[in-house]
C-alpha cells in the first residue's frame, strides 16, 4: 500500500555518486530528502583535494574512469558528447554537478557538514543525527529515515611491518598522496597492486629517479581500449553478461577459472614480452581480485622506470633501507606509499544502527580478513533491525562494475519500498538471506582477502528491478512472457541494441513502471550505439 511521502524527512549522508543520485530519486518520489557532505563540494573522491583526510583522485589528467561513459552514468542523464569515452576526474565531477543542477536538487544539499553520530531516539520513532556545521557549529536534527552513502573509501588500511616506527623513510597511505611532483628526484616504493597502485606508480615514474611497485601477488592487467580503438568494456553486452552470470550461479569455481584463463591469455597475447621477474603471476582468484585496469604499467615495467619488488620483509631501523621477502635490500628510499585499500568507517553509528555490530567469529579469525568488517545488510542495502528507515548504499559490491548503475538502482529500490510500493521482507526472511550471504563470502575469504563484501549479482539485479518496479525483469529478463514478446515484436531493432549492443543503464528507465520513466531512454540507446533514432 502506497504511503504518504510528503513531509517525511530523510537524511542522505554523503554527496558522492550515490548520495547525489539518492537525493534526486527520493525527492522524485515526494520525500523531503536533504543531503549532507563534509566537503565543500559534491562528487566525492572524484574531486581532487589537498586535504589529506579526504580520499580523492590523483592530481593528474591521466587519472580516468575505468568504465566507459556509455556504460557508467545515471540512468536518465547521459554524459555530454564532448567528454571522452573514459572521463577524467574533472569530467566526472562536472557531470555529477550538472546532474544535480538539471534535476533541481542542489538546493537540498548542505555542504561543509560532518556527521558525528547517528542513533535512534529514546522513543524509537526517529533518528537523531549529531552534525558539525562549519558555519553553525554542532547541532542535532531529527529525521524519519536515513540513507548512508558515505562510501567505502573512508578509512585507510595500512599494514604493519617490523621497523616501520624507526625508519627514516617517509611513510604514507595513498589517501595522503596528492601530487607526484612532491616526490621528484626520489626513489619511491609503492606497495600494492591495485588500480590505485598502478596509477600512482606510473605517475611517479615520470618524476622520480626510480619507482618500485612492491606486491605479494600478481595481477591480471587489461587496458581501456581494444585494438580497434573502441572501449574494451563494449564487448560485454547485456546478453553476454546475463549468460555469464547464469553459468556463474551454477558453476562458480568453473566460471572463475575460465575467466582467469581468458584474461591471462588476453594479457599474454597483448604483451608477449612480459618477463617472469615482473611477478605478474600467479594472481588471486578473480572473485577476490578484479582485473587491474591500466594503460601504462606494462610499458613502464618494460622500460624499467617502474621495477617490480616482492613484499616488504622489514624496514631497516634508523635508515632509508628496506628488506624484501626475497632477500633483496633497497637503499636510499625516499618514500613508501601504501596503496593497500580502504574500509568503511562505522564509528559514527550507535550500536543499534551499526550493521557490523553482529558476532562473526569465523570472519574475524580469518587470516585474510585484513580489518574488513562484515556488514549484515539485507541485499547489501537494508538494516535488518530498521529496514523501514535505515539503508546503506556503497559498502558492498553491486551487480554491475559501474558505481553509477549500482547506486542509482539501489536508491530507486529504497524509494519504492519506503513509499510502500514494494513489501519489506520479514525479519526472519532477512536473517535467512543474510546468513546465506555471510557463508558465501566466508567461503571466498578462505581463498584470499576481499576488496568488498559481495553478493550474487544476478539475484541482486533481479531483486532491485522488482523493488524499483522498472519492468526490466518482465520484458528483458523473461523471454516467455507476453510483455517480452510484445516488446520484441514491436521494437526489434531497439531490443537488439539493448541485448547485443553497448550495455547502457538507460533500459532501467525505458519501460513504464513504479519509478519515473525517462522519455529519452530509447533515443539515448540508439545514440550510444551510433544509430539514428526514428520515433
Amino acid at each position: 500500500m502506497e504511503v504518504k511521502t510528503e513531509g517525511v524527512r530523510v537524511a542522505v549522508l554523503g554527496l558522492g555518486i550515490a548520495g547525489v543520485g539518492t537525493v534526486k530519486n527520493l525527492r522524485e518520489e515526494g520525500f523531503d530528502a536533504i543531503g549532507y557532505e563534509r566537503s565543500d563540494w559534491v562528487g566525492g573522491l572524484w574531486q581532487w583535494s589537498t586535504d589529506t583526510r579526504q580520499t580523492t583522485i590523483l592530481k593528474n589528467e591521466g587519472t580516468r574512469a575505468n568504465i566507459s561513459k556509455q556504460r557508467s552514468c545515471y540512468q536518465d542523464f547521459p554524459f555530454p558528447e564532448d567528454v571522452p569515452n573514459y572521463p577524467s576526474g574533472d569530467d566526472v565531477v562536472k557531470y555529477i554537478q550538472s546532474y544535480a543542477a538539471h534535476f533541481g536538487v542542489s538546493e537540498h544539499f548542505r555542504l561543509g557538514v560532518s556527521i558525528e553520530r547517528v542513533e535512534r531516539t529514546s522513543d524509537g520513532k526517529q533518528w537523531l543525527i549529531k552534525l558539525n556545521d562549519k558555519n553553525n557549529g554542532v547541532q542535532t536534527k531529527l529525521f524519519d529515515k536515513v540513507v548512508v552513502t558515505t562510501g567505502a573509501y573512508c578509512q585507510a588500511f595500512t599494514p604493519k611491518y617490523p621497523g616501520m616506527g624507526e625508519t627514516k623513510i617517509q611513510v604514507l597511505h595513498s589517501q595522503n598522496f596528492k601530487d607526484p611532483n612532491d616526490f621528484a628526484g626520489k626513489r619511491v616504493v609503492v606497495v600494492g597492486f591495485s588500480n590505485t597502485a598502478a596509477d600512482a606508480a606510473t605517475d611517479l615514474s615520470k618524476v622520480t629517479t626510480q619507482t618500485y611497485i612492491s606486491h605479494r601477488t600478481g595481477a591480471r592487467i587489461i587496458t581501456r581500449m581494444m585494438n580497434k580503438g573502441k572501449p574494451m568494456d563494449w564487448r560485454a553486452s547485456r546478453r553476454v553478461t546475463s549468460l555469464t552470470q547464469k553459468v556463474n550461479a551454477r558453476f562458480p569455481k568453473l566460471t572463475g577459472k575460465l575467466g582467469s584463463w581468458f584474461l591471462e591469455r588476453m594479457m599474454k597475447k597483448q604483451w608477449p614480452f612480459i618477463q617472469p621477474s615482473w611477478n605478474l603471476s600467479p594472481a588471486p582468484p578473480i572473485a577476490n581480485k578484479s582485473p587491474l585496469m591500466n594503460d601504462e604499467i606494462i610499458s613502464c615495467l618494460k622500460a624499467g622506470t617502474v621495477k617490480s619488488a616482492r613484499d616488504i620483509q622489514r624496514f631497516i631501523p634508523n635508515s632509508k633501507s628496506l628488506e624484501f621477502t626475497d632477500g633483496v635490500t633497497l637503499t636510499d628510499i625516499g618514500a613508501v606509499i601504501f596503496c593497500t585499500g580502504y574500509y568503511s568507517d562505522w564509528s559514527i553509528f550507535a550500536p543499534e544502527a551499526d550493521p557490523t555490530a553482529f558476532a562473526v567469529p569465523e570472519w574475524d579469525a580469518s587470516p585474510h580478513q585484513n580489518g574488513l568488517r562484515f556488514p549484515r545488510l539485507y541485499q547489501g542495502l537494508l538494516s535488518t533491525r530498521f529496514p523501514e528507515s535505515l539503508a546503506f548504499i556503497g559498502p558492498v559490491r553491486g551487480f554491475s562494475g559501474s558505481a553509477f548503475v549500482n547506486y542509482d538502482l539501489w536508491s530507486q529500490a529504497v524509494a519504492q519500498m519506503w513509499k510502500g510500493n514494494y513489501p519489506l521482507p520479514s525479519r526472519a526472511e532477512m536473517d535467512a538471506w543474510c546468513d546465506r550471504n555471510y557463508k558465501s563470502n566466508l567461503a571466498q575469504l578462505q581463498d584470499w582477502h576481499l576488496q568488498k563484501v559481495g553478493l550474487n549479482p544476478q539475484e541482486l539485479e533481479h531483486w532491485l528491478n522488482d523493488a524499483a518496479g522498472n519492468g526490466v525483469n518482465e520484458i528483458l529478463g523473461n523471454s516467455w512472457s507476453w510483455a517480452a514478446w510484445k516488446f520484441w515484436w514491436s521494437n526489434r531493432a531497439l531490443y537488439k541494441l539493448i541485448m547485443t549492443g553497448i550495455d547502457t543503464p538507460f533500459p532501467y528507465r525505458l519501460f513504464e513502471g513504479r519509478r519515473k520513466k525517462w522519455d529519452g531512454a530509447a533515443e539515448a540507446i540508439y545514440k550510444v550505439n551510433g544509430k539514428k533514432y526514428v520515433r
